[in-house]
């Protein structure tokens, strides 16, 4: 068939590597193709490369190599087109065409094209390629992507590795800059003397976005652990007036730290867009294993303890409250191994297993820190500063305490409005809107797409046969139904396996036709001495245009139909064919691509094409970006929904084998059950969308929000027999480490709020929320009910 029609029929549009060359309106587009192709010329020797493309080819050498086959292709309306510019009237007018053609300016340009293609059949077999690539915005006649409002052209290339290898892509991205560093300073020696300006080059593609997204995740993972560090260590410090905590704080946590991306880098290797923001987490839930333990040992010596009981008390009574309440945590977090998505699973798990190493890290490490610092102290017979700041917390405890009914009525009144708002959440389905802002890449890519008229949300149609002759005649059908949606607009266009191969019906029709028509309406014999005499009469010689008309005429000689043998002659053409067509173990399989309008249709496939696609059968599967989209759309709110159930339930079981008792277990989930409503209505009221990442704070608020009402009834559990004076001491000096923990958890989430990633942000904003929720149900309802019971029993 020729290399070149191989390449200009089955171009690939999928973005996977490009350079873009602008073009300033009103230039003469000659310099800049010279620079293309000196450019693209360099390119081809970078072995990065398997192919390098920027040409649509020669148009005389497509059309020579084109036509004897190109009947072949032609469905009946096409050739019924064709015999109808053969007629005797058309043949005329064409005559008479070509004479104006040869007195233009243009002429010399196109004097072979006018040679082998005297009867203008370019035009037809030209429409038929637009129709089927996708509605590209393209100047065919140029010979090569130059976009139809000539302000850029294209060079598609296609690495010999994908994007997810990291090293070759900055490999490729410096090799591809340096050939353009060096093509641009030959820019005077191209062009000549005067030269324009030198062209302005944009690289894009997927292997430029993912080393800016890997650029973004490595900034936001020391980012969010700095920020995140930083704050939490100076609102201890405020909490405790003294730099000793912060040791305490600070070593501890290291520890945990350490171990955890210690077993991320033995485990995993790479971190996720998602897995980047696990430092956040852990500094903002493991200081909370801090807070309560130093809190309560804090607490135990102002009373006049002695260091063994107050570490007694710390590790025992306020130690079981802490490990309860990080195996609580972890249990939920560990509920994302429910999900299909790799780096909301990998978050969970390091997350989980990170929240394990610093409660046992604290567990181990502060007794022996407070143990040195108060011997250290001793030596030099200056008693240590104890100071944990209450931030209100006691008065607002207190105010609850005394004023069960009210308080209780108003939370209720709350939750109610709160429940009612959750009505209006929305939710994004767009991942592109997860995706942080300016990224090189993507903007390129979307000025291409703006400037071709095409986008790269391709759908696809897989057929599959046992044999290749069933499979390219599914792919024939599946190619009819998809010129009937671009003529009914519902796609743009559409590239199937018959713009290389027709299908044996198609052919056989076409050579059936053909056959019949010979004898009349192509006569050849007639068609030559009618044009010779048409031509005659307009003053022209018949001689520069014999060549086209025997070229035509072997084309209406074809009697044997083109085969897959054919086109598997040469390497390269069967590279193409590979795809549309492919053999493997289950038989054969071909591909059709779809074309949607740009910007449209992202989030689900047409309903259209889904009815298209089931009417063509069992064996016709469709695919795509939207379609992925819709699956991920209710697979996310599946997995979502089971993990919030699983963590939950893990927590109700955890709490009841603490407890052994159903109702302290109900009132230890009641603040994170309220909250978590509180949460959901604050989103829908400041208007912040559920996505496909911040969906699952639901289940990080079960392992977030839990502690604070554990550590709150393990507390009255421990005072409940006491005074009331004793009981509401209990749960104040509780309630300010609960207060100080929520603070520092939302300093934590802060950070993450603060990520590049728009997805990772609203899971960060959204945590925060969920934590002020759960904070405030804690100390405010939960001892207003638990003082009601009080009474109640009193009475």
């Amino acid at each position: 068939l020729g290399d070149r029609r191989i390449r200009f029929r089955s171009r690939t549009w999928d973005g996977s590597w490009l350079v873009a060359v602008r073009i300033p309106e009103g230039a003469v587009l000659e310099p800049f193709q010279i620079f293309v192709d000196a450019l693209a010329e360099r390119l081809e020797g970078v072995e990065l490369l398997d192919e390098v493309e920027y040409r649509l080819g020669d148009r005389e050498e497509l059309f020579e190599t084109f036509l004897p086959d190109a009947l072949l292709f032609l469905d009946p309306e096409g050739l019924e087109s064709l015999a109808s510019r053969l007629t005797d009237e058309r043949l005329e007018a064409r005559a008479r065409e070509l004479r104006r053609l040869v007195t233009t300016p243009q002429a010399l340009a196109l004097k072979r094209l006018i040679q082998l293609d005297p009867f203008g059949l370019w035009e037809l077999f030209i429409d038929r390629l637009v129709t089927t690539r996708g509605g590209l915005s393209l100047d065919w006649m140029s010979g090569y992507l130059l976009s139809n409002d000539h302000r850029m052209l294209l060079i598609l290339g296609k690495p010999t590795l994908p994007p997810q290898d990291l090293d070759f892509a900055m490999e490729l991205i410096a090799r591809v800059e340096g050939e353009i560093a060096a093509v641009s300073a030959e820019w005077e020696t191209l062009i000549g003397p005067d030269p324009p300006p030198v062209p302005e080059v944009a690289i894009g593609g997927r292997h430029l976005i993912a080393i800016t997204d890997a650029k973004l995740i490595r900034s936001d993972l020391v980012a969010n652990l700095a920020t995140s560090l930083i704050g939490v260590l100076v609102l201890f410090l405020f909490a405790f007036r003294r730099f000793g905590p912060l040791v305490f704080a600070l070593v501890p946590l290291m520890a945990g730290l350490a171990v955890t991306f210690g077993v991320t880098a033995l485990g995993f290797g790479v971190v996720s867009a998602a897995t980047s923001g696990t430092a956040a987490l852990l500094i903002g839930l493991g200081i909370d294993f801090v807070i309560v333990s130093y809190g309560r040992y804090v607490e135990e010596r102002r009373k006049g303890a002695d260091l063994e009981s107050a570490l007694m008390t710390m590790s025992g009574s306020s130690g079981r409250a802490v490990v309860v309440g990080g195996v609580t945590s972890a249990a939920t977090f560990y509920a994302f191994g429910v999900t299909d998505f790799p780096g909301l699973f990998q978050m969970g798990l390091l997350t989980g297993t990170g929240i394990l190493f610093c409660m046992f890290a604290v567990l181990l490490l502060l007794p022996a820190m407070l143990a040195w610092n108060e011997d250290h102290h001793e030596r030099k017979r200056r008693p240590p500063r104890r100071f944990l700041h209450a931030f209100g917390s006691a008065r607002v405890i207190r105010l609850c305490f005394r004023n069960p009914v009210p308080v209780l009525v108003v939370g209720l009144m709350v939750t109610i409005l709160a429940g009612i708002s959750t009505s209006r959440l929305q939710f994004v389905d767009s991942i592109q809107a997860m995706r942080p802002k300016g990224n090189q890449a993507v903007a390129i890519r979307d000025e291409i797409a703006t400037r071709f008229g095409a986008g790269f949300e391709q759908m696809m149609w897989v057929v599959e046969g046992e044999t290749a002759e069933e499979v390219l005649s599914l792919a024939e059908a599946a190619a009819a139904r998809s010129a009937e949606l671009v003529n009914s607009g519902i796609l743009n266009g559409y590239d199937a396996i018959s713009s290389l191969l027709p299908s044996s019906e198609r052919q056989a029709a076409a050579l059936d036709w053909l056959q019949e028509a010979r004898g009349d309406r192509l006569d050849v014999e007639r068609i030559r001495e009618t044009f010779d005499n048409a031509l005659a009469r307009e003053g022209l010689r018949a001689g520069p245009f014999r060549g086209g008309v025997d070229l035509f005429a072997r084309a209406l000689s074809r009697s044997e139909p083109l085969r897959l043998e054919e086109i598997r002659q040469t390497p390269e053409a069967a590279r193409f064919l590979d795809r549309y067509l492919r053999e493997d173990e289950d038989g054969w399989k071909s591909v059709v691509y779809l074309y949607p309008p740009p910007r449209q249709w992202r989030r689900e496939p047409p309903p259209d094409v889904v009815s298209a696609a089931a009417a063509l059968g069992p064996r016709t599967h469709i695919t795509g970006a939207n379609v992925v989209s819709r699956f991920l759309r209710e697979r996310v709110f599946k997995d979502a929904y089971l993990a919030g159930a699983i963590g939950f339930i893990a927590v109700a079981i955890l709490l009841w084998l603490d407890y052994r008792r159903l109702r302290d277990t109900l009132m230890s989930l009641a603040p994170l059950t309220i909250g978590i409503v509180w949460m959901l209505g604050a989103m829908a009221a400041l208007d912040i969308a559920m996505n496909f990442m911040n969906i699952f704070v639901s289940t990080m608020i079960i392992g977030i929000g839990v502690d604070y009402g554990v550590h709150m009834i393990h507390r009255f559990r421990e005072r409940q027999d006491d005074s009331e004076e004793e009981l509401f001491n209990g749960l104040a000096e509780t309630g300010k480490a609960i207060v100080l923990a929520a603070l520092s958890t939302i300093v934590g989430f802060g950070s993450l709020s603060r990520s590049h990633y728009p997805g990772l942000s609203s899971m960060g904003m959204v945590a925060i929320m969920g934590a002020v929720a759960t904070c405030v149900v804690a100390i405010t309802l939960l001892p207003a009910y638990l003082s009601l019971q009080r009474r109640r029993r009193a009475s």
